[in-house]
């Protein structure tokens, strides 16, 4: 199922402002990642468990205690609609990475970080900067 229409303005802000992203915890929802990879994004993911989507490199690693080695040249780390208990680990390795963290959560649940909205996708923003 492609909810790709749901993240476009995700995708484009994204598509913007970076060029190297890791998506935290893919699952079984690609589209945002090959929409990016369409747009000339380098762009990997991670997950705890292995899972395969054909084009994506996706990398078994646990953003609790991850392996730092596994994200060099990237200038973003997001997440699609994460346990919120794992948000600040993402926060932790963004500020260990000195890089941009995204993530869209669920429309129910509020994380902290700068509240944005591009092209009618909102989502929160932690700014290496």
């Amino acid at each position: 199922m492609n909810h790709y229409h749901r993240y476009k303005g995700l995708v484009d802000y994204i598509a913007k402002n970076y060029r190297n992203a890791v998506e935290i915890g893919i699952g079984h929802f690609p589209d945002v990642a090959f929409a990016l990879l369409r747009k000339g994004i380098k762009v990997f993911a991670t997950d705890v468990k292995a899972y395969q989507h054909r084009g994506l490199k996706v990398i078994v690693d646990d953003v609790t205690i991850p392996d730092i080695s596994l994200y060099t040249e990237i200038d973003l780390l997001y997440s699609l609609r994460p346990p919120p208990e794992l948000v600040p680990y993402m926060e932790q390795l963004a500020r260990m990475l000195s890089v941009d963290l995204i993530v869209k959560p669920l429309a129910s649940e509020n994380v902290s970080g700068k509240l944005h909205c591009h092209e009618g996708t909102t989502f929160s923003l932690w700014s290496s900067s």
